[in-house]
């Protein structure tokens, strides 16, 4: 099965040319697109450079490089283009299949966030234009660009799928490095009591009713996408209730009941409506890809009003209170909070709280974590139509990391770096394989041209 294209990135790959368009200085007709390089049959264009060079820009908050670094970064760039086309080429040429279906999510998806972050249909629609774009042009290139990233990404799991990294190969490193290794931030380890606005009965009743009307519809054979996009009340609806490729663990971190109703799923299958506390789902596993799993739902929303928030900012206060006079947290978080990952352990949270991180994201929390004593509450802190109590349990200060602290993060970044050594020695020897046609000048011209076999 494929891993999943991570949204954030194909959007911000796919995003660039409408980018592009708008920052153009010169009049039209005088940029002219032309041919840089050629694998077999297969054109990379300069505007494709010229995409990625600005790409690296925006994603490193850059305008401009140095004459020698920008042709150096553009050198590099044409190289990773040649190497991801050789990939595609290879894989098409082995017959690896990608799914009609895989493509056409990943294209709806990336056409909606795209006319999202333009700021609308209107805009997205000036954007094409600007970019002498038809909406089916852009497809059609999207589509392309999305289907090679998929043949390629399949490809590289059976390239890589030896690439190990040892315990000693990460204690040699963590030895030789600790004095350039970046201090463990300072932290806190907390436990919390999470208050959620009550539903009102007869409003819960009712969205009840609509999600086991929906239910007999999917049992009675309706398709499970089709009755999503009519009447999921969920921002995945439009592409007919798919949340795509998704870790249930991090999921079930915002929703653990949702994760919990998942994960008794076997491929296929759909859920008895579920409540949480954004409305009644229904749940499909469509498939199962290590860790990962393909999820779609239809959501029915439970609507909270003024009244039910002002009631649960209330109780919170009261559950305060009663700590505050004597009650043991623990025995109040396993009463009262509806956070059903620390409810049952005392309100711990498993991770601790990264304090550099909340630095400008949520300085009210940073500020009120920091007046708080250890074993002190802080205030009741409304977060959206939620309200949490939070016991600071230790202060950490900043510090060098722990090798058991830094090896995940170390295990990764050297089986990345051999991951690219082989990725470099593979594309190598796809180079004496297919041919290979460089035809712009620079330092990219010391690459060779060949015929393949």
């Amino acid at each position: 099965m494929r891993s999943r294209i991570t949204a954030t990135i194909m959007i911000a790959a796919l995003l660039v040319p409408f980018v592009l368009a708008a920052q153009q200085q010169e009049p039209p007709g005088e940029i002219i697109d032309r041919v840089v390089a050629v694998v077999e049959d297969r054109a990379i264009l300069l505007s494709e450079m010229e995409m990625e060079y600005r790409q690296y820009l925006l994603q490193n908050q850059m305008s401009t490089l140095p004459e020698d670094q920008e042709a150096q970064l553009r050198a590099q760039l044409l190289e990773r283009l040649i190497g991801d086309q050789l990939l595609a080429v290879h894989a098409d040429k082995t017959g690896i299949e990608v799914p009609d279906e895989a493509i056409e999510e990943d294209l709806a998806r990336a056409l909606e966030e795209s006319r999202r972050s333009a700021g609308g249909d209107a805009m997205f629609e000036s954007e094409l234009e600007k970019a002498g774009l038809t909406l089916q042009q852009l497809r059609s290139q999207w589509k392309e660009k999305i289907r090679s990233n998929f043949l390629r990404q399949q490809l590289l799991r059976d390239v890589f799928k030896d690439v190990t990294v040892t315990d000693t190969e990460v204690r040699a490193y963590y030895r030789e490095h600790l004095d350039e290794m970046p201090k463990r931030p300072a932290s806190m380890k907390i436990a919390q009591i999470k208050i959620l606005p009550g539903v009102a009965e007869e409003k819960s009743d009712a969205s009840l009713e609509r999600i086991k009307v929906i239910e007999a519809e999917v049992k009675a054979g309706k398709d499970f996408a089709e009755a999503a996009t009519e009447y999921s009340e969920g921002p995945s609806a439009k592409y007919g209730g798919s949340l795509g490729y998704m870790n249930l663990a991090e999921f079930g971190e915002r929703s653990p009941k949702f994760e919990k109703a998942a994960r008794k799923l076997i491929a296929g299958e759909v859920s008895p409506p579920v409540l949480t506390h954004f409305g009644w789902h229904l749940i499909k596993l469509e498939d199962v890809s290590g860790d990962q799993v393909k999820l779609r739902h239809i959501l029915i929303k439970v609507e909270t009003d003024d009244a039910q928030i002002a009631d649960a900012a209330a109780r919170a206060e009261e559950v305060r209170r009663e700590i505050l006079d004597g009650l043991d947290f623990a025995i109040a978080a396993a009463k009262y909070s509806s956070d059903e990952k620390t409810k049952n352990n005392g309100g711990v949270m498993e991770e601790e709280i990264n304090l550099e991180l909340l630095v400008g994201n949520n300085d009210y929390l940073l500020e009120m974590l920091r007046e708080t004593e250890i074993d002190g509450l802080t205030p009741v802190i409304k977060e959206g139509e939620e309200f949490r109590i939070i016991k600071v349990l230790e202060k950490n200060p900043s510090r060098a990391w722990t090798y058991q602290e830094a090896k995940p993060e170390l295990e990764n970044m050297l089986g990345m770096q051999k991951q690219q050594e082989k990725y470099v020695e593979y594309v190598h020897e796809l180079k004496g394989i297919y041919y290979v046609d460089i035809k712009i000048s620079g330092e990219a011209d010391a690459q060779h041209k060949n015929t393949g076999g």
